[in-house]
């Protein structure tokens, strides 16, 4: 029992070891694939237990399927926003008194110079 109803607010308990939070307990999240009647869901929820004494044990390994069209409170799902990539562009100078004329090689050894 901890005190809420239902489900719980965002950030509600400490992160994990990889900073994430709410990764199990709060509602079963959707996964991809299944059918229509059997939908994938992992996770667990607020109505079941850490040792699976009822319902379903609360691990993130927990598995189950659920129909496409439910209305259950303790079914959800999670929204997650990736990192920017930064871009990283390594520019070289080429210099031809120092480094010479830019060339292609082919695979038989044959040289293309190219025009600067």
């Amino acid at each position: 029992e901890d005190g809420w109803r239902g489900t719980s607010p965002v950030k509600t308990y400490p992160p994990n070891e990889f900073g994430f939070y709410d990764l199990t307990g709060n509602v079963w999240a959707w996964q991809r694939g299944g059918k229509h009647k059997a939908r994938i869901v992992r996770g667990a929820s607020y109505v079941d237990s850490l040792d699976g004494s009822f319902n379903h044990a609360a691990t993130l390994g927990a598995r189950s399927t659920l129909h496409g069209t439910t209305s259950t409170g303790n079914v959800g799902f999670r929204c997650v926003k990736s990192p920017q990539r930064r871009k990283e562009y390594h520019w070289v100078y080429h210099d031809e008194e120092s480094h010479g004329q830019l060339a292609v090689e082919d695979q038989y050894g044959k040289k293309d110079m190219i025009p600067q």
